[in-house]
């Protein structure tokens, strides 16, 4: 995923290459060599009678025997082969830095500018790592380094971030994985302890940051136990933080703690618990189901933009809900748990060594080249420490980029009218002739009320950052400041797949398509009758289930039940595709040989039905839009209408829906104003 800005924390270009680094091994004793003695017997009076010449061949030679001028030309070998190791650590640990700072100045598209600086900061942070490792004893004396425990905790801290950076940038999860490897084995080891004892402010900002980085990798990967213990402790060290060193940034770090606790509850509480309150588990990740039919041929969805412009959203750092719910739903479940359980697909071993942190930092060709030889106990400790990262030719990234698992993503919060059209235009340039954009635009609505608008009638609002007050006729701010349908009919030339989460949603249904290209636009209600923290039509693409339970207001629930529900509504998603597999639109068809874009569609399909069937959805524009409106009719079967009230049914909520009644058609919302 490329681009949620840089600024720590937060929280998704073609895979690189990053090399090989060894965990630090467990600190053995120096080996010590004891005189050996000068002979098996004790002396005795007889040993005077023997000759001088023999018993001096007899006497092994010792330290004292050694001359002088010898022994010191060996110290004087030792301490320059000493030096010398600890300027290679300090060449090497400056290198590291230099590149690392220079991961913030690379361009966010074009993957062949920024892709070579990815390698070489691996290259490096591989040399370094294992170096430290293989001479941590030298360097942990204070005669030559005094190489301290929190230092050696920095750089495995950056290396979970050039991880991180890393699975932004590229969207393949087995990085995120590696990031939580190295960040839980800080924790675990506790390599940045000592900030009080030492009133050191610096080492516990350092700390902070750490703890900020971690939540939002366990954010990523679901992982709700480590998140929970991860704030409750986040919290008393801002608390500590505050007390002792009364710092003029703990107002910022208070508010970074609440942003923190506030998105947790967001992303967590509509999840039902058990009877001990346990959170029941539930899939947001890409899971495919059974009876599929056959796919398009290649057709992938290969570059996504997600937009996000809700500055009223609940958020954490760059990161609003409806964001992070598509970010959840654009990549598959991965095979790796959050704590370290068997490797995902492609993915190195992230067991933890000795010391707690992986044996090596691993490039991405070698994540995906050791995928077999991940599956062997000792798969690190026989790899060869000499292995090079180069360059790709462009031919395999081409190829490699259609067979990424995930879609590329980048991530903008509150970006400009030029920003989304420069990363569209991008995406538009990467994907091959079987590829497919998806474009996510959730914002406050936008709309246009002029005569001479030209088409330009409105859409989704962006920022305005950089153009200061250069007008104050409102209606043309809104004009320059709004991502019009017209704005987008130019990346109609390859297929485009759209989606709205808005008030003003509808401006994009009767978008033009000029070129002939499969197009298809789904639009959410431009009104909700019920308030929830993220948009209700955005929540159902994510997770029918979840969002079927914040609806209906559901909060407790057995395990038994949970579990019997999820496979209903396993079901119902299967009888939506027998349905929608027979759309006779060939172009809207091409979209369902994707496995990404199909489950979309269906969900798309589910939201209709639920919504429908609500007594708060009573409205034409409290139902979600298609364009070309192909799921309407469909939303209305019967087959539908008896999978959804089974679920309602055995959730015991009959009295929120009208079970009786048939669901009217989503037909095109005409002008209904800003409110949501």
């Amino acid at each position: 995923m490329s681009a949620v800005s840089e600024k720590e924390p937060v929280g998704v270009a073609d895979p690189a290459q990053a090399p090989e680094v060894q965990a630090p091994t467990p600190l053995a004793e120096p080996a010590t060599t004891a005189p050996a003695p000068a002979t098996d017997t004790p002396p005795n009076d007889d040993t005077t009678n023997k000759p001088a010449p023999q018993q001096q061949q007899e006497q092994p030679l010792t330290a004292d025997s050694v001359p002088t001028d010898a022994k010191r030309e060996a110290d004087l070998q030792s301490a320059e082969r000493d030096k010398e190791t600890v300027e290679e650590f300090q060449y090497l640990l400056e290198k590291s830095q230099h590149l690392f700072s220079g991961l913030s100045d690379l361009p966010e598209i074009g993957s062949k500018y920024w892709q070579p600086h990815f390698q070489r900061t691996f290259e490096v942070y591989t040399k370094l790592w294992k170096f430290q490792n293989q001479h941590r004893l030298l360097l942990e004396n204070p005669v030559h380094y005094g190489l301290k425990r929190w230092e050696v905790g920095e750089i495995a801290s950056k290396i979970g971030q050039l991880y991180y950076r890393y699975y932004l940038r590229t969207s393949e999860t087995n990085y995120l994985h590696e990031a939580f490897v190295f960040y839980d084995a800080i924790r675990e080891r506790n390599y940045f302890r000592g900030e009080l004892s030492m009133k050191n402010s610096a080492l516990m900002i350092k700390k902070l940051r750490y703890y900020a980085r971690f939540i939002v990798v366990c954010l990523q990967m679901n992982s709700t136990g480590m998140m929970l213990q991860l704030l409750e402790e986040v919290k008393s060290l801002v608390e500590v933080y505050a007390t002792v060193f009364n710092p003029v940034d703990k107002m910022e770090w208070a508010l970074v703690v609440k942003e923190m606790a506030l998105f947790m509850q967001a992303v967590c509480g509509p999840v039902p618990v058990d009877d001990a309150g346990v959170t029941l588990p539930a899939s947001y990740r890409l899971v495919p189901r059974r009876g599929r039919v056959e796919k398009e041929p290649k057709f992938r969805l290969q570059e996504a933009l997600v937009v996000g412009n809700r500055p009223t959203q609940i958020k954490f750092s760059e990161l609003t809900l409806d964001m992070y719910y598509v970010l959840q739903m654009l990549e598959r479940e991965p095979s790796v748990n959050p704590m370290g359980a068997a490797p995902s697909e492609g993915a190195v071993s992230a067991e933890p060594s000795a010391t707690g942190i992986s044996e090596s930092v691993r490039s991405p060709d070698m994540l995906e080249s050791a995928s077999s030889a991940a599956q062997e106990p000792n798969a690190d400790a026989t790899r060869s420490d000499s292995t090079e990262i180069k360059p790709k030719e462009k031919t395999e990234d081409t190829d490699r980029a259609t067979r990424r698992p995930n879609p590329h993503k980048y991530v903008l919060y509150q970006p400009t009218v030029s920003q989304v059209l420069v990363y569209l235009a991008n995406a538009f340039r990467e994907i091959g002739d079987q590829g497919c954009v998806l474009l996510y635009l959730s914002s406050d609505g936008s709309r246009i009320d002029s005569e001479t608008s030209h088409g330009y009638i409105g859409g989704i609002a962006t920022s305005r950052r950089g153009q200061g007050d250069s007008t104050h006729d409102r209606t043309t701010d809104l004009l320059i400041n709004t991502v019009h349908p017209a704005d987008l009919v130019p990346f109609t030339r390859k297929p485009l797949f759209l989606i709205v989460e808005s008030s003003c949603s509808s401006t994009y249904s009767n978008m033009p398509n000029l070129f002939n290209q499969p197009m298809l636009a789904l639009l959410s209600p431009t009104m909700y009758p019920i308030h929830m923290n993220s948009g209700i039509y955005t929540f159902f693409l994510h997770s029918p289930l979840v969002a079927f339970c914040a609806l209906s207001q559901i909060t407790t629930m057995d395990a038994i039940r949970w579990a019997h529900v999820d496979r209903l509504f396993g079901e119902f998603e299967d009888c939506v595709w027998e349905f929608v597999s027979q759309i006779s639109d060939t172009r809207v068809r091409r979209f369902f040989g994707d496995d990404f874009l199909r489950q979309i569609v269906v969900r798309h399909v589910v939201c209709c039905v639920v919504l429908g069937m609500h007594r708060e959805f009573t409205r034409k524009e409290h139902l979600p839009q298609a364009s070309p409106e192909l799921f309407a009719q469909i939303a209305e079967e019967a087959e539908l209408i008896r999978k959804a009230r089974a679920i309602i049914d055995e959730c015991g909520v009959a009295e929120m829906y009208r079970l009786e009644e048939s669901i009217g058609s989503p037909a095109p919302v005409t002008d209904t104003g800003l409110s949501t």
